[in-house]
């Protein structure tokens, strides 16, 4: 699939522009099957050139929120700043300034900078990226990737605190663990390998385990105890085949994973361009009102309690 964005000779040399922006965006957040537009909202006016549009200032969040709109229209930018929003769906377009331009990636960002196939989050955990093995096809997507599993490299610690402590570290302190029945955070407790799931449901556990074993991590007949399962959300059922296998998890909600890759591409847009401006509004979304039409509906229902109910 390929990704709108604009062409651009060199983007790495001179100044910082719209277009250089976009193409180095675009290399961190490959094209995706049925992702939004990467060029979200774009200046109108007839004289607007991503090559020559100079960006100062940008600004990234999960979503447009009040601070969001804030940050665009701060009267500070020399320029009209540039956005990059994860959900982008509620923008208010009237409220983003002229001559800015918002760029978006959702599916691409949930599966190479969250909990999926997220070799830079690998590497950082101390796991031999390398040779991490792609967990690949979900919801009848086969070329899907939906995470990765890793050995633990040599010289790093390979207790089980310790990489909890790690994983806590890259979230910005998110992540419960859920031992099994019968584990501990022990000096005998030690991970041999770290799957990076952002799916969480038995038949994944099924996967990880039998990708560990294929690459002899664990032996044939060996539980699951020396791998540690990584994801977002808790779920029920992915925490019973997980203690099933005898495998910890650690989860650390659906919104840390976005956080931590919105915070990766501040952190590359800084490092690639210093002379940047470069804002993170990581605050959370302000609740949606039920529409009225709903409210009135859910109004008119009679509620009725069979007082029979629960009775022998």
């Amino acid at each position: 699939m390929k990704q709108e964005t604009f062409s651009v000779l060199l983007p790495h040399c001179g100044p910082p522009t719209h277009a250089s922006i976009t193409h180095f965006l675009s290399t961190l957040l490959p094209p995706c099957t049925n992702d939004v537009n990467f060029l979200y909202h774009t200046p109108r006016h007839p004289a607007y050139n991503p090559s020559r549009a100079i960006a100062s200032h940008v600004v990234l969040s999960v979503a447009p929120t009040p601070g969001v709109y804030a940050a665009l229209n701060s009267p500070e930018p020399a320029s009209p700043p540039l956005c990059f929003l994860h959900r982008p769906w509620q923008l208010n377009r009237r409220a983003v300034p002229r001559g800015s331009l918002v760029i978006a990636s959702h599916t691409s960002l949930d599966m190479h900078l969250t909990v999926g196939w997220n070799l830079t989050l690998a590497g950082r955990l101390g796991l031999h990226a390398e040779s991490a093995l792609c967990i690949q096809g979900y919801k009848g997507d086969p070329r899907r990737k939906i995470g990765l599993v890793a050995r633990v490299r040599p010289g790093v610690d390979p207790s089980l605190a310790s990489i909890t402590d790690t994983v806590k570290r890259e979230f910005a302190g998110a992540g419960d663990l859920h031992l099994p029945a019968g584990a501990s955070l022990g000096p005998g407790s030690r991970v041999t390998a770290v799957a990076i799931m952002n799916a969480f449901h038995p038949e994944e556990i099924d996967r990880v385990i039998c990708a560990a074993r294929e690459a002899k991590w664990i032996g044939d007949h060996e539980d699951a105890s020396n791998v540690l399962y990584l994801t977002g959300a808790a779920r029920d059922y992915g925490l019973k085949a997980a203690a099933m296998a005898g495998m910890p998890a650690i989860c650390v909600g659906h919104r840390p994973c976005e956080d931590w890759g919105v915070r990766y591409l501040a952190e590359m847009l800084k490092e690639q361009w210093p002379e940047l401006t470069v804002e993170e509004v990581l605050e959370e979304e302000e609740p949606r009102a039920a529409p009225r039409k709903a409210e009135r509906d859910i109004e008119s229902v009679d509620l009725r309690i069979d007082s029979s109910t629960g009775q022998a």
